[in-house]
């Protein structure tokens, strides 16, 4: 989350801060010779399952025997996570050799470019797909989708798993504003595939298609998914399905992720990619993706599961819900002060039996979230405040007990932060 993890070529960057526009993205990857060009590409928008369906999509390519690349944000331990060719981070020494070549592009010239963070990141990323010659990139969007830094490539295919309110001192107050951002990814005459609600497609997103003439395939429409009762999906797509498919990733809420990505594939297949039936199940059974309801530990429990918005933590309940852990269950809690953490809290308090709230530099003070975790739960789930993640996490093993479950929650960073620092393995 901090400086310490990047490159100190880069690590200045991350206080730029988000600034949103394509002038800067646009200007370093023309001095690079516009990487973003070389590969043809997959890019993927949402408010919530885009990087788990990026994925899944990955998975789907390096099943059918494809050379792919894949870009994700945030990290959770090490900044080359971002960046994934054939399904391994980029390796040490080319990261550092781009990261070098992109800070020298940027300080070329008698105007440099002033690239944030993750424009620099971007361009590190194609650069690295541009190099190693891949057949295709899946590019998840970092933020919106119009304005964000991965809309200068071209895609074939865009996606866009769902809108909710998330981000919105910069991408507008409503859904409606948000959603008019992320179809940005959508090309003209192109399919955009997504699980939108109703209502927003045929407000916001459904125009902004026909305005381009860009097909859509929506899930629950010309898409369908089933779960059965052993977690296997059958899925019904344009024109083919695929019954008792395995999906790799834990999590209810991981269905309709699968979904999109398989509908991703078989445009793609439309477009005269080779990928058949063994591909598709193969990748939705073989993806990985660490911090998406990722269970670390046994005696008691533990999972990890990044839910950083009110969108998020309805799938988590719905999972919940679903897949019911052993109890007692004890959350351990933090979040960045930016987000909409009273509606996170009010949907997953009154899931769990205790609330230990902790943090990490950069999210907010943990005794200004616990008022808002009490309120949550309606004053009838016991709220503690433990500062030190280490110890939050002993406490709330000991709460737990061996036969109950740990779920750590909240922000990215402090999922992270727990997967780097394995607190469940200390003595309890």
């Amino acid at each position: 989350m901090d400086d310490t993890d990047t490159l100190d070529v880069l690590a200045g960057l991350q206080r730029t801060g988000i600034r949103p526009g394509l002038s800067r993205i646009r200007r370093l990857v023309a001095r690079l010779g516009h990487p973003e060009r070389a590969f043809p590409a997959v890019l993927i928008t949402g408010t919530n399952g885009k990087g788990s369906t990026a994925v899944f999509l990955d998975a789907i390519l390096r099943a059918g025997g494809y050379r792919t690349g894949c870009f994700t944000s945030p990290h959770l331990v090490d900044v080359r996570e971002r960046i994934v060719l054939d399904g391994r981070p980029i390796d040490a020494a080319t990261f550092a050799a781009l990261a070098i070549e992109v800070r020298d592009a940027m300080a070329a010239g008698t105007r440099p470019v002033r690239a944030t963070y993750f424009e620099a990141l971007t361009a590190i990323g194609f650069l690295a797909f541009a190099r190693a010659g891949v057949d295709l990139a899946v590019v998840e969007v970092g933020m919106g989708g119009r304005y964000d830094s991965t809309n200068v490539c071209d895609p074939l295919v865009s996606v866009l798993t769902n809108v909710s309110l998330d981000h919105t001192a910069f991408l507008g107050p409503t859904v409606d504003a948000i959603a008019s951002e992320k179809v940005g990814v959508a090309r003209p005459g192109r399919v955009c595939v997504t699980a939108v609600a109703d209502g927003i497609f045929e407000r916001v997103v459904g125009p902004a298609l026909d305005a381009i003439a860009a097909p859509a395939r929506r899930l629950g429409h010309d898409v369908r998914v089933v779960r059965r009762e052993d977690g296997r999906i059958d899925w019904t797509g344009h024109g083919g399905r695929l019954e008792g498919i395995p999906v790799g990733l834990p999590g209810s809420f991981q269905v309709e992720n699968a979904a999109l990505a398989l509908a991703a594939a078989e445009t793609l297949v439309e477009t005269g990619w080779v990928l058949d039936a063994a591909a598709m199940r193969a990748g939705i059974a073989g993806a990985t993706w660490p911090g998406r309801f990722q269970k670390v530990h046994e005696r008691p429990t533990v999972i990890l599961d990044g839910c950083h918005n009110p969108g998020a933590a309805i799938r988590l309940a719905e999972t919940l819900r679903a897949e019911p852990p052993t109890r007692p269950l004890v959350m351990v809690h933090g979040s960045r002060a930016d987000k909409d953490v009273g509606t996170v809290l009010q949907t997953l308090v009154p899931c769990v039996d205790a609330v230990v709230e902790t943090g990490i530099p950069g999210l907010a003070p943990p005794d200004v979230l616990a008022p808002l975790a009490a309120t949550g739960g309606d004053g009838k789930v016991p709220v503690e405040v433990v500062p030190d993640l280490r110890q939050a996490v002993a406490r709330a093993m000991a709460l737990a007990g061996p036969g109950g479950t740990v779920l750590i929650t909240g922000s990215l960073y402090l999922v992270g932060a727990a997967l780097a620092s394995e607190p469940w393995a200390q003595e309890v």
